[in-house]
């Protein structure tokens, strides 16, 4: 197995992954699919949200300003 691929590091990707989407909502970056205007000071918006908790975003813009 490649030293990528080891299951230690994907599992630290994920939950940075997962913490960075987090921080994102919690910080108001981070708005519903179909949010029309994107609202001050957001820059993504959520593709896939479980449990009420994000999962996966897509940057719809790069400065919130």
């Amino acid at each position: 197995m490649p030293e990528s691929e080891r299951p230690e590091e994907t599992a630290e990707i994920s939950q940075a992954e997962r913490r960075f989407v987090e921080d994102l909502a919690v910080r108001g970056e981070a708005v519903p699919a179909g949010t029309e205007p994107l609202p001050p000071g957001a820059t993504h918006e959520i593709e896939e949200e479980r449990d009420g908790v994000p999962l996966k975003v897509r940057r719809r813009r790069f400065s919130a300003r």
